[in-house]
């Protein structure tokens, strides 16, 4: 069904009439706060990447590994695999935060270069290949099937990946590429 958005206050959202599920919802623009949770997952994610996420004892023997180490551990049998991974757990997440930090910066300094439409069609485009929560739930999953045979210890990295985690959802939750490209337009 074709709908229209209507003008509508912020805090309030646009139902589709036949199924009743939200189309638009006018939020808040704050891309000044944005910006800072855009920097501050910035500046998290190389230790959540690079630190050791977890370390296991089985025969004597530790062994610790970190997200990119689990990732290209898969490249020689699962190649395709190895790429998503890499892809969704990494380079989405990465270049998500990076383009939404580069876009609020735009328009809290009112700075518009002409490239700004390219980096609010690939936010667009990121925003659905970001998938940090999944592989939270499948190394947890993986967590819970190797505890019984072996001794886990969570390192810094995991730490640092849950408060990537937890910010990488704050920043998508209040993240509105169409608010984004109203204000882009109408300025």
């Amino acid at each position: 069904m074709v709908s229209h958005t209507p003008n509508m206050p912020t805090g309030y959202e646009a139902k589709c009439t036949r199924c009743n599920s939200v189309i638009y919802k006018k939020s808040c623009f704050d891309p000044a706060g944005l910006l800072a949770l855009c920097i501050a997952a910035l500046i998290i994610i190389i230790p959540a990447f690079y630190f050791p996420l977890i370390s296991i004892h089985l025969l004597g023997i530790t062994e610790e590994t970190n997200l990119l180490q689990g990732a290209l551990m898969m490249v020689d049998s699962a190649p395709v695999v190895a790429f998503m991974v890499l892809f969704c757990a990494v380079i989405a997440p990465t270049l998500l935060i990076s383009s939404i930090a580069l876009s609020s910066a735009c328009f809290t300094f009112n700075y518009h270069p002409r490239y700004l439409p390219d980096i609010l069609k690939s936010t667009g485009f990121l925003k659905r290949w970001s998938m940090l929560e999944v592989y939270m739930v499948s190394l947890m999953v993986a967590v819970f099937k190797i505890m019984n045979y072996a001794d886990l210890y969570f390192g810094i990295g995991f730490y640092f990946f849950i408060t990537l985690l937890l910010l990488d959802l704050i920043i998508i939750s209040n993240y509105s590429n169409q608010l984004y490209w109203e204000k882009y337009l109408n300025e």
